[in-house]
């Protein structure tokens, strides 16, 4: 049964990806971003993916380091999120996704091109149904107020065309880990039908945000979101972050790592035509020299672990290949021989006994 979600969850990335936060317009400026050069943010969580009675957890950590700040305060954030999924008597691989990130003044992440998610965003359940985590990076202090609403319009999945409005209101103040914050919910007011995707809706959004009162950075995130796959059938995801640490690097640190995403964004911009269109063995053999040269580089980078989840897609896509080529050969030549035994088990047929006759093999499984 978990085989078949996971089956599932890889359909929905494919053509419909994640309950996403991203911006398509900036609703409002004024005061600085907290959001500094060199500042490194750590979160730590889990994540879940829900279809009926059958679910996937995953740990989550979440690495976000400034990497510029650009002319009026707009900021670039490399987002390094990790996903251990956890299934009892399983050792599964972990998934880790590099986004690059564009903030804006307001706190909100810009809308991305699809190819650049697709190169930054390695096809596996939890790094694809989360391409977007914090919905908004902080919120400016004049929207930190008791009682103080807003609507913004978001891209909630990655097509442009699911773009729809989302209400943010500020419910009141708590402690959390330590800090006082103000709590903001984030919903859908009404459902989101899926363009291009028949009878498929997003149907919830309801997160809640802890916000430093003090800087306003997102302290703690809880979110659900739910998206109707077809009538009777939905996938609901739910995300719980909270802020661990917080740090500038030194001169020296940030230099190092700025050097390695470099580098990284020169690998991604090879993998997504290597993998996704037409992929052949000569553009794997270069993507996969290109991530090895990098592995043995940089040795300690925590990004290691984005380029080694993109060795294992190519691993994937290569064997595919090598399939492909060898079942081309294999056509207009004579079947191989081979022996079954019949649906009731009482005899078996041999493909040669049935030589002249005209033959057809019906494939199909159960889950």
């Amino acid at each position: 049964m978990m085989w078949s979600v996971r089956r599932l969850c890889g359909w929905l990335v494919a053509g419909l990806m994640a309950l996403g936060g991203a911006q398509v317009s900036v609703a409002v400026g004024g005061a600085p971003s907290p959001l500094k050069r060199g500042m490194e943010l750590s979160y730590a969580g889990q994540a879940k993916l829900q279809v009926g009675e059958h679910s996937l957890t995953a740990t989550v950590q979440m690495t976000d380091l400034v990497t510029e700040v650009k002319e009026g305060e707009r900021t670039v954030v490399a987002s390094l999120r990790v996903f251990a999924p956890q299934i009892e008597g399983q050792n599964i691989p972990p998934e880790a996704a590099l986004r690059f990130l564009d903030i804006t003044i307001a706190g909100e992440e810009s809308a991305t091109g699809f190819e650049q998610i697709r190169a930054e965003v390695p096809p596996f359940p939890f790094a694809m149904n989360f391409t977007h985590i914090l919905p908004i990076y902080f919120v400016p202090s004049q929207r930190l107020a008791r009682g103080k609403a807003w609507t913004a319009r978001e891209r909630v999945l990655i097509q442009p065309e699911t773009d729809g409005e989302v209400q943010y209101a500020v419910k009141g103040k708590e402690k959390t880990e330590g800090s006082e914050c103000f709590v903001v919910t984030r919903t859908l007011p009404k459902p989101l039908p899926v363009p291009g995707a028949q009878g498929a809706q997003i149907v919830k959004i309801a997160d809640t945000l802890w916000v430093d009162a003090q800087t306003g950075i997102v302290r703690r995130l809880q979110r659900e979101g739910a998206l109707q796959i077809r009538e009777g059938q939905i996938l609901v995801t739910t995300l719980q972050l909270v802020l661990k640490s917080q740090k500038v690097l030194d001169e020296l640190a940030l230099t190092q790592r700025l050097k390695e995403l470099e580098a990284i964004k020169a690998i991604q911009q090879k993998v997504g035509p290597s993998i996704f269109r037409q992929p052949s063995k000569e553009a794997l053999d270069a993507v996969e020299q290109a991530i090895n040269e990098f592995l043995q580089k940089f040795k300690d980078s925590p990004y290691r672990i984005h380029l080694e989840t993109w060795q294992r897609v190519v691993q994937i896509v290569r064997k595919q290949v090598e399939r492909q080529q060898q079942q081309g050969s294999l056509i207009g030549q004579p079947a191989p021989d081979f022996e079954l035994p019949t649906v009731d088990r009482k005899s078996t047929v041999k493909l040669s006994a049935l030589k002249g006759k005209v033959i057809v093999l019906n494939f199909f499984a159960h889950w």
